[in-house]
């Protein structure tokens, strides 16, 4: 069992923290305004966790590490944000606020319906990612019922966040259902 930490209990985090609570993960839901026992505050949850999901809207990443950082120092760091109205998707630089900590690009290239059920016609959906290799994300992109494509470490960043664009694009700009996954092929 894994101590998670979501920050964010909307769509993503919500869907992905009940995923991992079914998997037999302790999963912590924060919020700025906790309800007790629903949410805690954020440094609470922070304190007590291995693992940390940054599933806020993608233009509050940069203070909320900015805020937070020094807390994270020896966790596992998903960060799972898009900021849509954003130069890139996503705030790499806003990193250095956590130097300690482990990050990972991880379920931002999906709509969340695909963590709630990610099968689409009998076939399990991938998901891209990238970060240390030996920081358990596979097995926690497993835990959520997808099947983890490992793109690199941090550096490939912009990598997996061309596949999130190319889903942002195809489901906002083409007009395709949101339950629309990408699978790898292989020989």
């Amino acid at each position: 069992m894994t101590r998670i930490a979501v920050i964010g209990s909307g769509n993503i985090g919500g869907t992905i923290g009940e995923q991992w609570r079914k998997a037999g993960h302790g999963v912590t839901f924060t919020s700025r305004s906790p309800k007790p026992p629903e949410t805690v505050a954020i440094p609470d949850a922070i304190a007590s966790a291995e693992v940390v999901l940054l599933a806020v809207p993608g233009a509050a990443v940069p203070d909320l590490l900015a805020e937070h950082g020094a807390a994270l120092d020896g966790r596992v760091v998903i960060d799972a944000t898009n900021d849509i109205g954003g130069e890139r998707l996503h705030h790499a630089e806003a990193y250095e606020h956590a130097p300690g900590a482990r990050f990972a690009r991880a379920f931002n290239t999906l709509g969340y319906e695909l963590f709630a059920e990610p099968h689409i016609g009998g076939a399990v959906a991938d998901l891209f990612w990238c970060g240390p290799e030996d920081a358990g994300v596979e097995a926690l992109v497993e835990d959520v019922g997808l099947r983890p494509v490992r793109v690199g470490d941090i550096d490939a960043i912009d990598v997996v966040d061309g596949a999130g664009r190319l889903w942002l694009t195809l489901v906002f700009g083409g007009g395709h259902p949101r339950r629309l996954a990408f699978k790898m092929l292989t020989d």
